[in-house]
């Protein structure tokens, strides 16, 4: 029971994260339109939430392992929701950017603890494909927010997408009060007030042959963070910029996240195979060939609707399968700092994903011109996910 309780809420925390990932991507068009922001603008307010992530997650892990990953989490959820709920009382560029800062900051931290706990909560033969199918829930949350601001049709603003995006983390942090049971590196050794003291941040990372495994998993995390990250704020704008409505914006938005969250379940099944490092290079190169279907959809919505649902599959599921790997290359005591840590390498990919997009763009790139562009980045991540298979997971 309380390890179904750990997996229910774990997936609930990943579901609001999705949610606000997707949640200023989709309101982008009518936040720019109602602010007056520029390109340049809109590229900081995408970047700043991301950037408070990338400094949540480096503190975040390291916390946990010290005080426990509950309490770490619960307050992580606490922030996220309150500074949500703040964003959608913006009535600027300047307090909307503040807002976001720290809603990434307290989205940061809660990430690495949900991560490992629904590992820990997993038999060892399993997690590959259990965590990545909770971690699946981030998706359906970014679904749900495009749905939200489909809503607008009837009259609702965009503020509403972040009043819901604000209670929902806070009510969920109360239910971990209460049904959440403390992690294993606390239960494990007894100690009721704290974890035991571990190593320092550098030898947790870079000890014991971690060195290279750490490496690859942060090169992996930095680049395929950087497409997922510039699909979700910008794919709605990216489309619009084909030609199509910003309604059929926001369903293609629906369709990428349904897309990542329905074949994660699949693709986790394929990785924690025999053969995963076949099916990590087919998850990239699915990745490349989708953003070139994508860019080149023509006027057909249908076409690009479905163009989108099998970029969300490879793209989103490619982020999913190393969420739930992360945890395996580091023992108990030391796995909130080694996850912590590449997910704020992963979350600096995400800075740099909207911004290089935003850049293009205020250049006069083109949309299509955007989608070709970020294919040799899936390149890098690619070759950096099928080195890492090679590499020697942990035990513990």
């Amino acid at each position: 029971m309380r390890i179904n309780a750990t997996l229910a809420l774990c997936a609930a925390a990943a579901l609001m994260e999705g949610f606000d990932n997707q949640s200023i991507g989709v309101a982008a068009p009518r936040v720019i339109a109602e602010f007056g922001l520029s390109t340049g603008q809109a590229a900081v307010i995408f970047s700043s939430a991301t950037f408070g992530l990338f400094l949540g997650a480096a503190i975040g892990g390291r916390i946990a392992d010290t005080l426990g990953r509950k309490r770490a989490l619960i307050a992580s959820l606490l922030l996220f929701g309150l500074c949500s709920l703040l964003t959608a009382l913006a009535g600027g560029a300047q307090s909307l950017i503040a807002a976001r800062l720290l809603t990434g900051l307290g989205l940061g931290g809660a990430m690495p603890n949900f991560i490992s706990l629904a590992s820990e909560s997993t038999q060892a033969r399993q997690r590959i494909s259990v965590v990545t199918l909770i971690m699946a829930a981030m998706p359906f949350g970014g679904a749900l927010a495009g749905l939200v601001s489909v809503g607008a049709r009837l009259g609702l603003d965009w503020r509403w997408i972040f009043a819901i995006g604000g209670a929902a983390p806070i009510i969920i942090a109360i239910l971990m009060r209460y049904l959440l049971p403390e992690s294993r590196q606390i239960t494990g050794t007894g100690q009721a007030g704290g974890a035991p003291r571990i190593e320092s941040v550098a030898a947790s990372l870079f000890g014991s042959d971690r060195a290279a495994t750490t490496l690859l998993l942060w090169a992996a995390f930095f680049f395929t963070q950087l497409v997922l990250l510039l699909m979700l704020n910008w794919l709605p704008s990216l489309i619009g910029g084909l030609g199509f409505s910003r309604t059929q914006a926001s369903w293609t938005s629906v369709c990428f996240n349904l897309g990542g969250s329905m074949g994660a379940g699949l693709l986790g099944r394929l990785h924690a195979g025999e053969r995963r490092r076949r099916w990590v290079l087919m998850t990239y190169i699915g990745m490349a060939a989708a953003l070139a279907a994508v860019a080149s959809v023509g006027k057909i919505f249908a076409v690009a609707a479905l163009a989108c649902a099998v970029a969300g599959v490879f793209i989103v599921g490619a982020q999913l399968i190393l969420f739930a790997l992360a945890p395996l290359y580091y023992r108990t005591a030391i796995r909130g700092t080694g996850v912590g840590a590449a997910v704020a390498v992963g979350r600096l990919g995400s800075v740099v994903g909207p911004l290089f997009a935003g850049g293009l763009l205020a250049g006069g790139s083109g949309s299509a011109a955007v989608l070709l562009a970020i294919v040799p980045f899936v390149a890098v991540g690619g070759s950096a996910a099928l080195a890492l298979t090679w590499r020697k997971q942990c035990s513990e």
